[in-house]
């Protein structure tokens, strides 16, 4: 018995069997390839009208210039928004490493003294000096007073390396 496609005025949909959902989403342009990614198109992204591979890559850069903190917030907002669960999920949304996102979700570890400081001192001598490395460092200290210590100590020498003299402490 031979199949045979059935032509538009024998086709029936089924009422009832079917669900159908609005799922967001955006398309974007990956090496003359055309890509569907689920989920809100960036906030940055919503004015532009077609995500080339050029305006994908200065979103990119864009990321990268965030501080590592703010970077990790960013990853935690964007999995609670689209409701995600793994970081390999978030890395295919996002097209980037699984590995930095996990690492820089890490950083939410941090203590909340160290998170406050970051958030509220935005100087250039800052952001610099204090690298996802150097952070890192701090995670992986077990003890959160030693912590601190180290921090301090790192906030010093950052201030040492720009020739920021507050005086004798």
């Amino acid at each position: 018995m031979a199949l045979r496609a059935l032509s538009a005025k024998q086709f029936r949909p089924s009422r009832g069997r079917s669900l159908r959902v609005l799922t967001p989403y955006f398309t974007r342009f990956s090496n003359r390839h055309k890509e569907f990614v689920l989920g809100e198109k960036p906030g940055v992204l919503k004015n532009a009208k077609s995500l080339k591979k050029g305006v994908w890559r200065q979103y990119q850069t864009y990321l990268k210039r965030k501080p590592p903190l703010e970077r990790a917030e960013f990853y935690a907002r964007e999995m609670k928004a689209r409701r995600i669960g793994s970081f390999r999920a978030l890395s295919v949304v996002l097209g980037e490493p699984a590995e930095r996102i996990a690492r820089h979700f890490k950083l939410l570890g941090l203590s909340e003294p160290i998170q406050a400081f970051l958030r509220g001192h935005r100087e250039p001598e800052y952001l610099r000096y204090f690298t996802e490395t150097r952070l890192a460092e701090l995670v992986h200290m077990r003890d959160s007073r030693a912590a601190w210590w180290r921090f301090q100590e790192m906030v010093r020498e950052a201030e040492r390396e720009t020739g920021i003299w507050r005086g004798p402490t």
